[in-house]
């Protein structure tokens, strides 16, 4: 026992490390590695967008997409409107005087447009809406060039195209940006080559990744206020939207205003006006979107948040991770740190007794891999089995468990029973193993329960905030963060190995799922499992046919003009480097483009940033 104790001892030394004395090694892997790169900014796939010269967007931050896959940037305008005194487009508007443009210049084999001499002779209107307020800011540019964006049939779509100065992480572009309508998407603004080149590099893995160094720390319930009415707090790792507590909530959608009444924690009211932002979709409900400015402690930010009725909730407001990860980081062991000022993420840069995970992690435990998350509700780490059982043996007590892996493998484990604990009306018995971390190895109890039948087959290990004698801090802007390290350097075209067969493949941050050519698709069902057959094929002249499971399958979002679609997933694997993986792709005709797969976040997410400047920096072209 004595032994024991003290090898405990030694394994969690490591994390109690004078902060005087040592660097936070994870620090420097995740957040420091990720800073700056040849001199170019490091961005995730989601990042804060700024337009230093428009006045009343002054230090107003808006959510953009950052995709290396993306010739041109978007943003969201509104009332576009094209204007010219050519004599050539007397009596034209709209849509046909956009075409017009794009035939008498020739827009999709020439640069007549961009290169011509007099640029005010045809002029672009359109309103940018202020997030916060709603307010339209009508602005009018010279129109540059059109974008002539490839539909998914055939055809291209015109886009106006504007010079804007765009912002990123405090780096300023001249950017090329098309004009549309983005109601449909998740982000107001798409971010391509035309700011990223030059400029910046795209991290897949991360959303707001350069909000962290600047990123409080929370605790996992807290104290704020909205228009001065208190409201207790609550965190959600694994809900994207913020939800704020709301009462006789009225809708004007064609006016794009919300009223309704907030209650706070002590039952104050107060009637509340605010621009609607969008209306949010549920299989069952539709739910408006409105910003508004949330004091937390020693900072005020506006936040997205959608409207329910949440009395049966104790939490007023709750955080998901879209705000989290554009402000916060989650103390999982702390609560009401808002008391206090509150203290930035930068600050755990020479604390090495501070662990920092994500809302996904993967945890090996007793040599097993298995799924693992943070709970701040429970005080003992709880792993989720498929089965338990206890027997009498002349060694005492026994437990034998049954437990899925990571990977789907089933493993028995026997321990002996330490002890049981009662939690409501459940008892659950506890006991000893070894738990694998970057840094150190734990000897820690846990609890073990059963897994509900609505759960997930694989086993599931609920971190606890005592996992670590330190504080314990969920970042939930990437997912397995505890096998972060510093990213390897890949071009937007790197060459693939898939099953021998070796050929470029484009590597697109703005795709969620990755995608391969596919034809001669058919269906069949094995034994109860639906199945796909399909032939790949590519321009380097390999071709294969596969037979894969059918995973699940993906609806995609059609672009105006054109009808929605689905797709069939399977599973393949595939190396990039020395990175092999097995990734989710989606099956599709892709004989018009020049690379037959294209690899996204799915993929990317594995410490790699994406150049939109360079190809093969990764790898050798063939």
């Amino acid at each position: 026992m004595t032994s024991l104790r003290l090898l405990t001892t030694l394994c969690l030394a490591a994390f109690a490390t004078s902060p005087a004395m040592a660097k936070n090694t994870q620090y420097e892997s995740i957040i420091e590695s990720r800073t700056t790169i040849d001199n170019k900014v490091v961005l995730g796939r989601i990042e804060l967008v700024y337009f230093p010269a428009i006045e009343l967007l002054d230090n107003i931050g808006i959510p953009a997409k950052i995709d290396t896959g993306a010739d041109s940037t978007s943003i969201h305008a509104e009332n576009i409107v094209i204007s010219t005194n050519e004599p050539v487009f007397k009596g034209l508007n709209g849509k046909e005087l956009l075409d017009a443009i794009a035939v008498e210049y020739d827009a999709l084999g020439s640069t007549q447009l961009r290169d011509r001499k007099d640029k005010n002779n045809i002029m672009v209107s359109f309103d940018i809406r202020h997030p916060y307020s709603g307010e339209l800011i009508r602005l009018e540019k010279p129109l540059f060039r059109l974008a002539m964006i490839k539909s998914r049939g055939d055809g291209h779509l015109a886009r106006p195209v504007v010079k804007l100065d765009l912002t990123i992480a405090g780096k300023t572009v001249p950017t090329e940006v098309n004009l549309a309508n983005r109601d449909r998407f998740s982000y107001p603004i798409l971010i391509g080559k035309t700011f990223l080149r030059n400029t910046a590099w795209v991290d897949a893995g991360f959303d707001y990744l350069q909000a962290q160094p600047d990123a409080q720390i929370i605790g996992r319930k807290e104290h704020a206020t909205i228009e001065n009415v208190p409201l207790e707090v609550s965190t959600s790792f694994d809900s994207q939207y913020s939800i704020l507590h709301a009462l006789d909530i009225k809708v004007n959608e064609e006016k794009k205003a919300v009223s309704f009444t907030l209650e706070g924690r002590d039952k104050t009211r107060q009637t509340i006006s605010a621009p609607l932002s969008r209306i949010l979709h549920f299989s069952d409900a539709q739910r408006p979107m409105v910003y508004l400015p949330v004091t937390l402690g020693n900072s005020k930010q506006y936040i997205q948040v959608y409207l329910k009725d949440r009395t049966q909730n104790h939490s007023q407001l709750r955080l998901g991770t879209e705000a989290l990860n554009q402000y916060f980081v989650v103390n999982l062991g702390a609560s009401y740190l808002g008391k206090s000022d509150l203290a930035s993420i930068s600050s755990m840069a020479k604390d090495d007794s501070i662990l920092m995970i994500s809302g996904e992690e993967t945890v090996k435990i007793d040599g097993i891999n298995i799924h693992a998350g943070p709970s701040g509700i429970i005080k003992t780490p709880l792993l989720k089995v498929s089965q338990i059982d206890e027997q009498r043996t002349e060694y005492g007590r026994m437990i034998q468990y049954t437990i899925k892996d990571a990977n789907g493998k089933n493993h028995k484990v026997d321990k002996p029973l330490k002890r049981k604990i009662r939690v409501g009306d459940q008892v659950r018995p506890i006991v000893g193993t070894e738990i694998s971390l970057p840094s150190s190895l734990l000897l820690r109890d846990i609890a073990l329960e059963t897994l509900e039948q609505d759960d997930s087959t694989y086993g599931q290990l609920e971190i606890s905030p005592n996992l670590i004698p330190g504080n314990l801090l969920v970042n939930t802007r990437t997912t397995h963060l505890l096998d972060k390290q510093a990213p390897k350097q890949a071009g937007y075209i790197e060459q693939l190995t898939m099953d021998e067969m070796q050929f470029p493949v484009k590597l697109d941050t703005g795709a969620d799922v990755s995608s391969m050519h596919a034809t001669d698709i058919n269906t069949f069902t094995d034994n109860g499992k639906e199945m796909v057959t399909f032939t790949y094929s590519n321009h380097q002249g390999n071709e294969k046919i596969y037979t894969r499971e059918i995973v699940k399958t993906m609806r995609i979002k059609a672009r105006t003009g054109e009808k929605a679609s689905s797709r069939y997933v399977v599973k393949m694997t595939v190396k990039l480097g020395d990175t092999e993986k097995e990734i989710n792709v989606n099956l599709r005709d892709r004989s018009r483009f020049e690379y037959s797969i294209i690899l996204g976040k799915n993929f990317l997410k594995n410490n790699i940033v994406v150049s939109s400047d360079a190809q093969f920096i990764l790898t050798k072209k063939k």
